[in-house]
């Protein structure tokens, strides 16, 4: 890999507050710029908010193009982020394969942060809606899905186990501060909706649950900080009022946070993380 094109940029706005909020007396020296690197699957790389972009250097890395909550962050004064390297439809042990990559080494080597999500897509929560959607159910029943879901424990145990080794390596590559964070509930489970029925929405949204529980013991038994976003994306499912994630049938970034998911959701308890390492 020869290099990795960081796709977002620090705009440099008047702003005279640290990130930890405290104002700088004229005589202090002013707060140093935090470095941040961004890995990590679909949930990191901005899928949801529209269009494609090739990540240079790294075949088949996509991300979107819309604003996400790293964009926010490179927006920062204090902030820059030196490299993303995010890639939708990444596996944990293809994250942890990024990490000896030269470009990314040396990010990682200079970083103070390093943010990620993970262990999605070991599980292939795809498959799974798809097996426990109301159609696919009214057309075969359930059996398919109450077989999946059976499956997830141990699933759900083999991803965290893997973040967890993803973690520890990028641990050995960096003295930054590793905040992996959750993913959101999806669904809405208040009613039945074209897609799913409440029961299997509500079942679904347990197993995520479910799924971040292992994910936060694992990668903090390394020494990384788990953000968990569900509070912040409760009621803004799929099939709620106001929903923060994507459905749209034509759309290929189904199951993702919108531009609001991503800047209402992810992003205040990111600030909070990366404040911490000023």
């Amino acid at each position: 890999m020869s290099s990795v094109t960081v796709r977002r940029t620090v705009t440099a706005l008047a702003s005279a507050l640290a990130l930890a909020g405290a104002a700088a007396s004229p005589a202090a020296a002013a707060p140093r710029t935090i470095e941040l690197v961004n890995l990590g699957d679909s949930y990191s790389a901005a899928f949801g908010t529209g269009g494609l972009q090739q990540v240079d250097g790294l075949p088949g890395c996509l991300q979107g193009t819309g604003r996400d909550h790293v964009d926010k962050l490179a927006a920062h004064p204090r902030v820059e982020v030196t490299l993303d390297a995010a890639c939708a439809g990444y596996e944990t042990h293809e994250v942890r394969g990024l990490v000896d990559e030269q470009p990314v080494a040396e990010a990682l080597s200079d970083a103070d942060v390093v943010t990620l999500t993970m262990g999605g897509n070991d599980i292939g929560w795809a498959q799974f809606i798809q097996a426990c959607s109301a159609p696919f159910e009214a057309a075969g029943g359930p059996g398919t899905c109450d077989a999946m879901l059976a499956g997830a424990p141990a699933l759900i145990a083999g991803a965290a186990g893997s973040a967890a080794g993803t973690v520890a390596a990028i641990d050995a590559a960096s003295d930054a501060r590793i905040v992996v964070l959750g993913y959101p509930p999806l669904f809405d489970e208040r009613q039945d909706t074209p897609l799913l029925s409440a029961e299997r929405a509500a079942q679904l949204n347990d197993w995520t649950d479910e799924l971040n529980a292992a994910l936060a013991a694992a990668v903090e038994e390394e020494g990384a900080v788990f953000v968990d976003v569900t509070d912040r994306f409760r009621g803004h499912g799929v099939g709620s009022p106001d929903p923060w994630i994507l459905f749209d049938l034509e759309s290929e970034h189904n199951l993702h946070p919108t531009e609001r998911g991503y800047l209402s959701g992810y992003f205040p308890g990111l600030l909070s993380e990366v404040a911490r390492a000023r």
